[in-house]
């Protein structure tokens, strides 16, 4: 278990060290690190994780930290999975304050900065797309991918819930999120959970 701890604390250390562009950058590196590399969950749990962070209070990044470390290894590898990830934000914030404005404002750093920022986008990018197949196509990977597997695995309820949600997300622009978020509870509960009762 200790072992477990020390891994989570050094994979959400460097999840956090080289992640910009916030919470969804980290997405396509924390799938990496603890679905394929350690398996330490499963994707459709890390999915279930994705919306769980999204819908709960406090930053995504931290949510994520929490919830896998808490389920990897109980509520040490919460706080140490939590600290890795928080970690490396407060040391370079502290290095940046400590500098002062004269790195931030040399061109080597701008530019820096510059690259950065679309691999943050692409990475973005990424996790949607994964994230979407996981959840329109569950059980299909590229191994095992054909148009009978396809079609037979394909998530309607799920793509017609999307399509519903951000078609309201469009008509009614000033609409909270929270409230798009318990939509889709509803919606879930309607399509997915009343059938599962009458059975």
């Amino acid at each position: 278990m200790i072992i477990n701890v020390l891994k989570l604390f050094w994979i959400f250390f460097q999840i956090g060290l080289f992640t910009f562009g916030g919470g969804y950058a980290m997405i396509p590196l924390i799938e990496e690190m603890v679905v394929q590399k350690y398996q330490f969950i499963n994707l459709e749990l890390f999915t279930d994780m994705i919306a769980i962070s999204e819908s709960s209070p406090g930053p995504f990044a931290v949510n994520m930290a929490t919830f896998i470390g808490i389920k990897v290894a109980g509520p040490l590898g919460a706080v140490f999975a939590t600290l890795g990830v928080v970690l490396p934000s407060f040391i370079i914030i502290l290095i940046i304050a400590s500098i002062g404005k004269k790195f931030l404002n040399k061109k080597m750093v701008q530019a820096a900065f510059l690259g950065i920022r679309p691999a943050a986008v692409g990475l973005v990018i990424v996790a949607f797309f994964n994230i979407f197949a996981n959840v329109i196509i569950p059980n299909v990977s590229l191994k095992s991918f054909s148009f009978v597997n396809l079609i037979n695995n394909f998530e309607y309820i799920s793509l017609i819930i999307i399509l519903i949600v951000f078609a309201l997300s469009r008509i009614f622009k000033k609409l909270h999120p929270i409230f798009l978020i318990i939509i889709s509870g509803i919606l879930g509960l309607l399509f997915y959970g009343i059938p599962l009762v009458l059975s």
